[in-house]
């Protein structure tokens, strides 16, 4: 009984009781005193005491009474954890709580208010989420842009960039704005409108900058236009193809073009001045890309001609017996995807200048290949490779196919979408849905868009393959563009169409 007794001064030390004469009001008095005698041998008592008396009610108690023993007494032994560990443990318990759970946290005290508000954590959230699909939960949010660069002109009229002074925000602040945005998305709830581009042989190709807000649109016309995205308005126009405008692409200084003319123009899109002409082809520029390094074209010609911004020099990679729609450079410059009308999808090694694998499987014209980019994650897969008796290894395998290799996605005039792998070259998957040929294509580490001759554009789930939302831009798409929070659709109607999913 000793031992007893000296473990239980530590773990049971209790507090007297408070009376609460209430209870024993509507008593006679005699009744009054006996049980408030009966509270205080039990006040008085030590702990060993106590629980031999406890026990001694326990075995007279009835069933009712052990009923109401069990209800009452589980809300008296609940206790706040976090009054008793370190905060440091608490809070790495919260880490382990999502967005919703840690905003319920916040509601149960003061002091719960503070923890699950911690800066550390949500920081910890938006490492997982932003621009990226969490591995846990699968739901990924938009990386969002920088603020717009404002220019200013110094005492001597020289233009210089001021960026607008930044605010650090909370990090949960962080966390919802860009939440918003996602809900808009994936409940399609955008503000749309169109701007007649005035564009007499429609837009062939558009290109914008989010940050500088503003849109770049080539037509049939031959002509290159600049416009507002804040008011719809025309800033200026850039003149100097002589056929129509085909491709475009842009950066913070400069603007790229490609047209039927054989030619590609560098052109300031802050002034309209025309800074250089690269002449090689021998046919129409169906397509350009470019990165800080290298300008990579696609022709007519069936051939891709790679300029090099630095050295000046250009050469060539053949291999496509038609002509060539889309190219992709990737891999820091040293990598590239060519598609072509022969129905080909090429890898490029661009130091080598040597074609390192072709990827064949699209039964027509092949309009767009994409590589995916860093950190880009999905659950396409190859099931012909999957061992369907064990499922261990089917999940095993979607996993790695999710979390691993690189992949390209194409869009083709075959109506298809196909998901490719790029270290083997196999196609992962096929993906349908148009009715007619695909035209153009734009994805990021969230959401795909793809754009149709039959006047339809979709926004597919990136990690699924799945159509999240379909609208009809009147007339064939011939191209799309892609930011976290706006969607851009051009078509042979000379107008463009934008879907804010910011606002």
């Amino acid at each position: 009984m000793t031992a007893i007794s000296s473990c239980h001064r530590h773990s049971l030390q209790t507090k007297p009781i408070s009376m609460d004469t209430s209870l024993t009001k509507d008593l006679p008095n005699e009744e009054q005193q006996a049980i408030q005698q009966a509270w205080s041998i039990f006040n008085d008592a030590s702990s060993p005491q106590r629980l031999l008396i406890l026990r001694g009610l326990l075995s007279s108690c009835c069933s009712s009474q052990l009923s109401y023993l069990w209800t009452n007494v589980q809300s008296l032994l609940r206790t706040d954890f976090s009054l008793i560990l370190p905060t440091e443990v608490t809070l790495r318990i919260f880490t382990h709580l999502d967005a919703k759970s840690l905003c319920a946290a916040a509601q149960v005290n003061r002091r719960w208010k503070m923890l699950a508000n911690d800066d550390a954590l949500w920081h910890h959230l938006c490492e997982q989420h932003i621009d990226k699909k969490c591995a846990k939960c699968g739901w990924g949010l938009p990386l969002l842009q920088k603020r717009k660069i404002i220019r200013v002109c110094d005492a001597d009229g020289a233009v210089a960039k001021k960026p607008r002074l930044q605010i650090k925000k909370p990090w949960k602040a962080v966390y919802s704005e860009r939440l918003l945005v996602e809900r808009h998305w994936r409940k399609q709830q955008a503000k749309t409108y169109t701007i007649k581009a005035a564009h007499p042989g429609g837009i062939q190709a558009v290109a914008f900058c989010e940050a500088q807000g503003i849109v770049v649109t080539g037509g049939g016309d031959k002509h290159i236009k600049v416009w507002s995205l804040a008011d719809g308005k025309p800033i200026r126009t850039l003149e100097g193809h002589t056929r129509a405008v085909r491709t475009l692409q842009m950066d913070d200084t400069k603007l790229v073009s490609g047209a039927m003319d054989n030619t590609l123009k560098i052109w300031s899109h802050h002034t309209g001045q025309c800074i250089r002409t690269l002449e090689g082809h021998t046919a129409g520029i169906a397509h350009l890309h470019f990165d800080s390094r290298l300008l990579a074209s696609g022709s007519v010609d069936g051939m891709v001609k790679i300029w090099n911004f630095k050295t000046g020099e250009c050469s060539t990679l053949m291999g496509h017996t038609q002509a060539v729609n889309h190219v992709r450079i990737y891999q820091q410059s040293t990598r590239l995807l060519s598609s072509s009308d022969d129905g080909r999808i090429m890898v490029w090694d661009l130091e080598a200048r040597r074609c390192l694998r072709v990827l064949q499987g699209h039964h027509t014209a092949v309009q767009a290949a994409i590589p995916s980019m860093p950190g880009f994650l999905h659950r396409f897969y190859q099931s012909s490779n999957i061992n369907k008796d064990d499922s261990g290894d089917e999940d095993q395998q979607q996993e790695q196919h999710r979390s691993g290799a690189p992949v390209a996605i194409s869009g083709s005039s075959d109506n298809t979408l196909k998901v490719w792998s790029l270290d083997t070259g196999a196609c992962l998957k096929t993906l349908f849905g148009h009715n007619q040929g695909i035209q153009c294509l734009a994805y990021d580490k969230l959401r795909m868009i793809s754009g149709s001759k039959d006047g339809e554009v979709k926004i597919w789930d990136i990690e699924s393959g799945q159509v999240m939302h379909s609208f009809y831009q009147g007339a064939g798409v011939n191209a799309v563009a892609l930011s976290d929070t706006k969607l851009i659709s051009v078509s042979d109607t000379g107008d463009f169409r934008v879907a804010d999913f910011g606002v």
